[in-house]
This record gives structure tokens, sequence and C-alpha cells, in this order.
């Protein structure tokens, strides 16, 4: 591959027999590549990725990292909370008010603020989940948290479910909603009428949960 510079933008460019089109995409790595037939030059590449720059900076905001600091709004489980940064604070990670308090370095601030967050997070997923398994009659084994950036959450043929526990900084409805579809799972593995069927029994709003996973869902998956 060679490396060119397009723009302010450094970009891997290929050539490969198979293709019969020009593609932009990023790899694993969200390193820019620039493929190309054969019987296409350099330069009809390059005007190629010119024209689609706006595409690339839109890719690239996606791929920036949110880190809470002092004085940052936050929402966990539907409540909105200021970060409160308190050296002197020893109490570990608390509530007061409308303020998360938190003492120690700053350096430590974003991790004490998403592992209480976690935590807060587990206890609300488990409670609700046990209590949409019982509401259906069905056995539920463990509830595990993951960083999982592909899914919201999954549930296996051992009626184990995995959730990703940035949903914490969703709004209740839209926690409730993936809870309530994992739950739906341990009945229905599958999304047949059937599985629908059984979600619509836990009543939760399914389309505005939905709506709002699209709208937001990149940016609660930006958190580190």
């Amino acid at each position: 591959m060679k490396k060119i510079k397009i723009g302010s933008y450094f970009v891997f460019f290929i050539q490969k027999e198979n293709l019969k089109s020009i593609r932009l995409r990023f790899d694993k790595n969200k390193n820019i590549i620039l493929s190309a037939p054969l019987f296409c030059s350099e330069q009809q590449a390059v005007s190629f990725a010119k024209q689609h720059l706006n595409w690339i900076a839109k890719q690239i905001d996606t791929f920036k990292t949110i880190r809470f600091k002092n004085n940052d709004t936050i929402s966990i489980l539907g409540q909105n909370y200021i970060i409160e940064h308190n050296p002197l604070h020893k109490k570990g990670t608390i509530i007061q008010d409308n303020h998360i308090v938190v003492g120690g370095e700053s350096t430590f601030l974003h991790r004490r603020i998403t592992t209480f967050a976690k935590e807060q997070f587990y206890q609300y997923a488990q409670a609700k989940a046990l209590q949409m398994a019982v509401q259906l009659d069905t056995p539920i084994q463990k509830i595990t948290l993951k960083n999982s950036s592909s899914r919201w959450g999954s549930c296996s043929s051992l009626k184990n479910i995995n959730l990703c526990w940035k949903l914490v900084f969703a709004p209740l409805d839209v926690i409730d909603y993936v809870i309530a579809h994992e739950v739906a799972h341990l009945i229905e593995m599958n999304h047949s009428p059937k599985f629908w069927a059984v979600v619509s029994q836990l009543n939760v709003k399914q389309a505005d949960a939905q709506i709002w996973l699209r709208k937001n869902g990149k940016t609660i998956q930006s958190i580190e």
C-alpha cells in the first residue's frame, strides 16, 4: 500500500484486481483505505477521495472519545448530575443532591466516574431483569456487563444475559427496553413475531427507545 496525503488526511492507497469501483473505508485501526481497480489511475482515485472529504471528516468525528471532567453534566439512570471534583473527599464516589462528588487526583476522575456508573447500572439492571423474568415466568442465570461497541445486549441459550454498561448514560425508558429485549430472548431466541409479542408483554417504549438509540447511540458508545 502507498501512503498519500489528501487534503489534511493521510490515506493508504491500494489497487486490486477484483475491484470494479473505487472505494473508501476505515480499517480496524482507523486508517483510511482508498482502494481502486487496476484500470483506475492513482489520480482518478485521489479525485474520488477529494469529493468525499466531508464523509471522511464525519467518520473521524465518530472516533472521538469522551472523558468526563470536573463540572460536566452527565446522566446516570435517567438522572442528571454535575460532576464535582473534591481532592479532599475520602468517602469514594457519592451522590449529593444533584452532584456526583469524586475525590482523589483529577487524573483518575474519569475512571472513578465510570466505575461508579457501572456499579449503579449493574444493580439496576439485575433487579429489572429479574423482575421481568418473573413476569414472564422464565429463569435467568446470570447478568454480565460488557464493553461492547457492536451491540447493546445479548442472551445465550444458557440463559445468560450480557448488557453494554454504557447504557447507564441512556434514559431509563431506553435501558428498560434493552433489558426487556434480552429477557424476551430467554423465551424466544429469534426476532420472530412471537419474540416481539413477548417484548410487548413487558410494557416498554420500544419504538421511542429504538429511535433514541439510533440518534444517540454513537455518542454514548464514544465514552471511554
